[in-house]
Formats: C-alpha cells, sequence, structure tokens
C-alpha cells in the first residue's frame, strides 16, 4: 500500500465549468467600466477569452504555466483601461471570483479526505492559473491543513504533465515515486504525468488506454480501493 496519496482538485474533488460560456462574469464588467471599459459585455468577455488563448497557445509547448495576472494584462492593454497596481489585482481577482461560482465540492469528497488522512499522508497537486481560488475551494471543504503538500502550477511554474510539477512535490513529501499514488481525472495530464516520473495512478472516469484496475467510477471508490484496506 503507497504511504501518501496525491489528489488532483478540479474533476476529481470539485466539479466546475471547463469553459467560459456558462459563467457570469458581470460583476467583474462592473469593475472594468469603473476602469474605463468602452464596449458590451460580450465583448468584454471575448477580450479575455482571446487573452487566455494566446497564453495558452503561448505556453503549450513546454506545460510552463501562467497566472492570471499576465492574462489580465493582455486584458487592460486590449481594452486600454486606466489600472495598474491594486485596481488591476482587484480585476483579476473580480475576474476569477465570478469564474469559481460554479465550482462545487463532488458529494462525499470532504468526508473521504478526512478518513484516509487517518491512515495515509495526503497532498494536492493542481493545476490553475490563479492560486487564492484553489485556496478558497479548500477553505469552503473544510480541507485546509488537510494537504501536507499543496503544489500549484501558477506559483511553480509547471503544469501538468510535466514532471517538475509531480518531481516537486515527491521531495517536499520526502518519497519516491513507488510511495505515492496520484488521483485523478485526466488521461493526458494526472494519468501520463504521473506515469511519466514512475507514480502509479488512479483515474476517474473510463478511459481506453487505462488498465481497468486504474480506473474510479468516482472519488467514493477509494473508499473501497485504500480505506477498506487498511482497516
Amino acid at each position: 500500500m503507497p504511504e501518501c496519496l496525491i489528489f488532483d482538485l478540479f474533476g476529481t474533488l470539485v466539479e466546475y465549468e471547463a469553459g467560459r460560456t456558462l459563467q457570469d462574469f458581470s460583476r467583474s464588467y462592473k469593475k472594468a467600466t469603473e476602469l474605463g471599459c468602452a464596449i458590451g459585455y460580450a465583448d468584454y468577455v471575448q477580450v479575455w477569452d482571446s487573452a487566455f488563448l494566446k497564453m495558452e497557445h503561448a505556453t503549450a509547448s513546454d506545460n510552463s504555466e501562467f497566472h492570471l495576472s499576465d492574462v489580465c494584462d493582455l486584458v487592460v492593454v486590449e481594452l486600454m483601461l486606466d489600472a495598474t497596481g491594486k485596481a488591476k489585482e482587484q480585476l483579476t481577482r473580480q475576474y476569477m471570483e465570478d469564474g469559481s461560482a460554479l465550482v462545487s465540492a463532488v458529494p462525499g469528497a470532504t468526508g473521504l479526505l478526512k478518513r484516509l488522512s487517518k491512515h495515509y499522508r495526503l497532498a494536492l497537486i493542481s493545476n490553475t492559473h490563479y492560486p487564492p481560488m484553489v485556496h478558497a475551494v479548500l477553505k469552503a471543504m473544510s480541507l485546509t491543513g488537510l494537504f501536507e503538500v499543496v503544489t500549484l502550477s501558477a506559483e511553480v511554474g509547471w503544469a501538468k504533465p510535466h514532471p517538475l510539477i509531480f518531481e516537486f512535490t515527491l521531495e517536499k513529501l520526502g518519497l519516491s515515486a513507488s510511495q505515492a499514488i496520484y488521483v485523478g481525472d485526466s488521461y493526458e495530464r494526472d494519468y501520463k504525468g504521473a506515469r511519466g516520473v514512475g507514480m502509479d495512478c488512479q483515474l476517474i472516469g473510463r478511459h481506453a488506454r487505462v488498465p481497468r484496475d486504474h480506473q474510479l467510477r468516482n472519488i467514493l471508490d477509494l473508499a473501497i480501493n485504500f480505506e477498506t484496506a487498511r482497516k
């Protein structure tokens, strides 16, 4: 059995809207108009989408990570906003707060993690452009302090599946890859990333290229695989 279980966040422990079509960015738009935005709401959202695409294209080749503030820099220039320092930080924060409104905990995930923490060391590796949002989600789920190590892509500069984000976490834990199992939901980011550094991986969902004994219907399957095994 592993010494440590390392978790993905989005799509694994929390449900979220991957695109930006269902979110309501009206509070962010209001802040932008206060800073001089002179275009309509739909065009405003499109400017953010275009800025994200530019940053994603620029970092796709090496899986380096960018911060939401980098996206906001492009938006501020495109819209010619009077936003520097604190004003830009407020716009960045408001945009992410609007965008994360649809994030919600997977039912039963908090209780499961607290039970697993009695038998295993726990850690988290998550891709994110805005670390404060992750910490807010963990606080809302009453998980603050439960993870021994929390590694966020925007803080280390590399996004999954880059090996360095996994190796950094294992080094912080003082563990070898064989002593930990990663739990995620993406074949490309989570399974290939973990396996690329020699770490086992359990993947939520059905994946044609993943052995069936490495697949979970949902996060609660871990209760069968790991919680029961330690009793």
